[in-house]
């Protein structure tokens, strides 16, 4: 049974994180409430106050503090479980670094295993003939933004313009470390002498890109939710994006509504009734129906 894509979250929604408890709830330091910053616990400021509230009464209260302090505290400074196991995405771990996770060769093998996607493939579902993926964030120009454990964000073209355009020569992407802001161009999809501009769908900096396209830049249409994703983003105002952008139920009504705004213009251009068949959509839209014009649907859907 698939899962209900649910409303827009307030806090950011992790892809494939079984748990969204803050890593200090986790630990039973603090009352129950949500992970606010993707578990990018070094960039987090809440965590950062944590930390300074404990290291403030350590030190007024002497070498003893740890016998003031609340058993489940005292518990958790001496067991020093690693953060990624307090988040859920290592089963067992305990830290040997006193919390000091930037001089930790662990927790840099954890965050460069973030680097790769994730072997798992996103669930989607069919909307007018064109998949959705669950948990995913849409740009109303068509591009999606998938945020990763550690606060990094993985973006791609969805289902609905790879289909449209159909499959690219050659992709252009960014260099790595080239800031990029949500809502501009970042990536160029070429198609013989057309070409189309896809926008970013978040702020930040350019981590890496996808190897796979520079030689075989078909792969985002054949699966442009997972092998064909474009480039790894660290964002620069992460919770301030993707109040930007469309999530859950809303996506699903908006990938509706462009559906039958394309179902209009097709008709109107070709004579067409464009109908998905067999529950999908053609991979090649532009390819296929004669008589579209290339520049028309990207200024309309791009």
């Amino acid at each position: 049974m698939k899962e209900t894509p649910k409303a827009k979250p307030t806090q950011p929604k992790v892809f494939q994180m079984m748990q969204d408890q803050c890593v200090w709830s986790q630990a039973g330091v603090i009352k129950p409430i949500k992970c606010m910053n993707a578990f990018n616990c070094l960039d987090c400021d809440f965590d950062k106050k944590v930390q300074a509230d404990f290291q403030t009464r350590e030190k007024s209260q002497g070498p003893n503090s740890l016998s003031h302090t609340p058993p489940r505290l005292r518990l958790l400074v001496k067991e020093l479980k690693c953060r990624h196991m307090l988040s859920g995405r290592v089963s067992y771990k305990l830290c040997a670094h006193g919390y000091n996770c930037v001089k930790c060769p662990y927790d840099q093998m954890v965050e460069d295993a973030g680097l790769l996607p994730s072997p798992s493939p996103a669930v989607c579902e069919n909307v007018a003939g064109f998949d959705v993926a669950q948990n995913y964030y849409y740009l109303t120009g068509h591009t999606w933004a998938r945020v990763e454990y550690g606060g990094r964000v993985r973006i791609g073209i969805d289902d609905f313009a790879q289909r449209l355009l159909g499959p690219q020569d050659k992709i252009e992407l960014p260099r790595l470390g080239k800031e990029i802001s949500q809502n501009e161009p970042h990536a160029l999809l070429r198609r013989g002498k057309k070409a189309a501009e896809a926008r970013s769908p978040v702020d930040g900096t350019v981590l890496a890109v996808n190897p796979k396209l520079q030689y075989h830049a078909e792969i985002a249409n054949a699966d442009p939710y997972n092998d064909g994703w474009l480039m790894l983003i660290q964002p620069s105002k992460l919770r301030t994006s993707l109040k930007n952008l469309l999530f859950g139920t809303e996506s699903l009504a908006w990938f509706d509504d462009q559906a039958n705004h394309l179902s209009q213009v097709v008709h109107k251009t070709t004579g067409y009734a464009m109908a998905a068949a067999g529950g999908e959509m053609v991979k090649d839209i532009y390819g296929t129906l004669p008589g579209l014009n290339w520049d028309d649907l990207v200024q309309q859907f791009l």
